[in-house]
Parts: structure tokens; C-alpha cells; sequence
């Protein structure tokens, strides 16, 4: 009854169902194609070229040798100051439902991921963690489930809003959000329906 009773308040979109509900990303894309700031675009083109240098090195044929793990970005996103809320106004232009449970790891064996949001369904959406309201990281898991217009003009307006590139460590791509047509390319190449 009591659960009845919030969906009666004012604004019933804050209380409806689909903003409830969890989503999984398995725990190898966390932060594999993520949105960065823009300041950090020479450092991401050297490093890219560093692994793609150090993958050509330890490939046996079948695996890699070896592990090389990533350096942090010298500009965080979190140093961009972007409240949670101005973030989610945005992501309402993708249509997708909002998931406040949100867990991570290996199915079977999942586990919570704390203060993180995310848009889509389990294994394919763009997800979000933050710290105190402000926005920490922003990534995408598979694809997200909705049309590439769609997914084109929200990266487009996070990428102008905040001055943000998406790098993409699976295929070594850098993409800056402010243009429009290199989106469009990128989508080009990734698995989104019209």
C-alpha cells in the first residue's frame, strides 16, 4: 500500500516503475568506452598508440603474453563540476529507462555497483557514477538500446555541453562529441539499429 501511495505524488514520472528496476554491465566494460574530457585528447592519441604497439608485441596467436593496464586521465571528469541532474536532463533524449540498481561482475556472481546509474538494459546502455551529485564517469556497455539518431544527438549535446570525447579502448578510437559527423562514423561501425 505504502509503494501505491508514492506513485500517486505530483510528479508521477519521478516515481514510475521504469525509473526503478537494476541493469547489469559485465565488469570487463566498465570504463571501456568511456567520455572524457577533451583536455586529455594528446595524452589518449599517445597512449593509444602505446597499446596498440604493446597488443602487436604480445600476441601469441591465440592470446596476449602479457597485460598492460591504462594510465588515469590527467583531467577527470569529475573536475568538470557536472551535477547529476544536469547530466540525467540530457539522457532523457535517449528514451530509455532509468535504472537505479545497477550491479557488475561475472552472471553468476554479481555484485552491487555502487553510486552508479544507468540507462538501458542489462549489458548494453550508457552508465554513470558520481560522488556527492557530481558526475565521476561516464561510459557505455555493448550498445545502447535505441535508435543511432538518438544516440547521436545525446553525445553530440554532452560533447558541446561539457567539452567531452568518447574514447573507445576496444578499437583505439577517439571521437570528439562537438562533431556531429565524427559520431555518425563511429556509429557507423558499432552495432546500432536506425
Amino acid at each position: 500500500m505504502l509503494v501505491w501511495l508514492a506513485f500517486r505524488k505530483k510528479d508521477s514520472t519521478k516515481y514510475s516503475p521504469a525509473n526503478y528496476g537494476s541493469i547489469f554491465y559485465h565488469e570487463d566494460d566498465y570504463r571501456q568506452v568511456e567520455i572524457v574530457p577533451f583536455e586529455n585528447f594528446n595524452a589518449l592519441i599517445k597512449q593509444a598508440e602505446n597499446i596498440e604497439e604493446f597488443a602487436e608485441k604480445n600476441f601469441d596467436g591465440i592470446g596476449y603474453s602479457d597485460i598492460m593496464v591504462r594510465e588515469e586521465n590527467e583531467l577527470k571528469l569529475k573536475d568538470r563540476g557536472i551535477p547529476v541532474t544536469e547530466l540525467e536532463e540530457v539522457l532523457l533524449n535517449l528514451s530509455l529507462p532509468r535504472k537505479t540498481l545497477v550491479t557488475t561482475g561475472i552472471s553468476p556472481g554479481e555484485m552491487v555497483s555502487k553510486n552508479t546509474l544507468g540507462y538501458g538494459e542489462n549489458w548494453n546502455g550508457l552508465f554513470f557514477q558520481f560522488e556527492s551529485d557530481i558526475v565521476s564517469s561516464i561510459w557505455i556497455a555493448g550498445t545502447i538500446p535505441t535508435g543511432k539518431d538518438k544516440v547521436t544527438d545525446t553525445l553530440n549535446v554532452l560533447g558541446r555541453k561539457w567539452n567531452l570525447l568518447l574514447m573507445d579502448w576496444n578499437s583505439c578510437k577517439l571521437i570528439d562529441l562537438k562533431d556531429k559527423e565524427q559520431i555518425v562514423t563511429y556509429l557507423s561501425f558499432e552495432d546500432y539499429g536506425e
